[in-house]
């Protein structure tokens, strides 16, 4: 090599790799793609059987030789991968009727209008139990206490009958309140343990796209904090909350001026004082013949419900007090109600999910239904749901189409 160029060819070297290894890093799928299977080959001059061979990946070439087509081209692929990413939900939408109310929530996401309103489906892949699940646990344990309080001629706890069989008609408000009246303190030390969500160290799945699809209102009946903590590590903190029916950190200036707020409903894990459980309580929160929209948690759900379109994740649905709630706003008609959706696992039951859908009609709230595969050994998986959650994000960006 001349040494008149030695210095630059070992500059530009250096600077190549550099690139080549910031590229690869960023674009390796691309680069996998466009170089196919074989290198580009060329020989260097002199006689035949001495000239030097070399292979050139068809990535390197073109980004150095045009960097614009390069940048062409990876955009390019960028949206065929897409598209190849979300054909199968996009065909399952088709084949089961339901692009119509797919495409209203992605233009819900579009406005920024979407509230999440999340049950407890969405921690239980973090181990963390559902409410019924929860409550046959404490009941379990309560149980132990009574035998325990027999042996010492004690008098047992005659009311556990009465939850489990609460528990059987899957009337778990009921059921709640029955064991937090009688043993409030056991009752407010095992909810504290049970939804600390400390070992929770890594999120994915559903939860972990709730950023996407809401920067603002979000509604929980969950204890845990796993939701402020998915937002804490997008940079992107909840400010405003209301636990409860306490109201704190300008929940309510926050909601008006569509900035990052949370709405617990029955109360934050770490702070009793906040839980609604007991009839007093609901009581307070609601009113107590009626439904009353003066109280702070009934006015601030009906000024969501009215201004938002509530997204229902990991939540049953049954009827409770919110949907009961939601169903007398409708029925007013004092207001003029958005669509609300509502992602549910697709019913075996024919029969039911009419039932449902007749139910939920009646809160102007939109299912979309999608399927539950389950294993060998009863395990469910419920990946469509994020599969379905990521096509609507895609399709509000406009990396997609419906």
């Amino acid at each position: 090599m001349s040494n008149e160029y030695a210095g630059l060819a070992s500059a530009v070297d250096k600077f190549k790799d550099a690139v080549k290894k910031e590229l690869d890093n960023k674009n390796g799928e691309f680069h996998e793609a466009i170089n196919d299977e074989e290198p580009i080959t060329f020989k260097g001059l002199g006689a035949e059987g001495e000239r030097s061979e070399y292979l050139v990946d068809p990535s390197d070439v073109l980004f150095w030789h045009d960097p614009t087509a390069y940048l062409d081209e990876l955009e390019r692929w960028k949206g065929q991968k897409v598209l190849d990413e979300h054909l199968e939900i996009r065909k399952y939408l088709d084949d089961s009727d339901q692009l119509n109310p797919f495409s209203r929530l992605v233009e819900a996401i579009k406005r920024g209008r979407v509230a999440p309103f999340v049950g407890a489906g969405l921690s239980y892949p973090y181990k963390l139990p559902l409410w019924g699940q929860a409550l046959e646990r404490l009941v379990t344990k309560l149980e132990g206490a009574s035998k325990s309080d027999q042996r010492a001629m004690l008098p047992a706890l005659q009311y556990l009958e009465n939850v489990k069989e609460l528990l059987g008609q899957w009337k778990y408000l009921e059921a709640a309140q029955l064991i937090y009246e009688n043993h409030k303190t056991r009752f407010e030390s095992f909810v504290l343990n049970t939804f600390d969500g400390s070992n929770v160290l890594e999120f994915f799945g559903v939860l972990d796209l709730l950023p996407q699809l809401s920067d603002g209102c979000i509604i929980t009946t969950n204890f845990d904090n796993l939701i402020e903590r998915v937002y804490t590590g997008k940079n992107r903190s909840i400010e405003g909350y209301m636990h409860g029916t306490q109201s704190r950190n300008q929940f309510a200036s926050k909601l008006i001026q569509g900035e990052r707020c949370i709405l617990k409903l029955h109360g934050n894990y770490s702070d009793p004082e906040t839980y609604i459980f007991s009839k007093s309580q609901y009581d307070q929160a609601y009113g107590e013949e009626s439904l009353d929209y003066t109280k702070p948690l009934a006015k601030v759900l009906r000024q969501i419900f009215v201004s938002h379109s509530l997204l229902f994740l990991g939540c049953s649905l049954e009827t409770d007090k919110t949907l009961e709630l939601f169903i007398d706003v409708v029925s007013s008609e004092a207001f003029d109600i958005p669509a609300h959706f509502a992602f549910l696992p697709d019913p075996s039951n024919h029969q039911k999910k009419l039932e449902k859908e007749d139910l939920l009609a009646k809160a102007k709230i939109h299912p979309i239904w999608y399927q539950v595969a389950i294993d060998d050994c009863g395990t469910q998986n419920h990946s469509q749901l994020e599969d379905l959650i990521k096509f609507a994000v895609a399709c509000a960006t406009g990396k997609a189409k419906v």
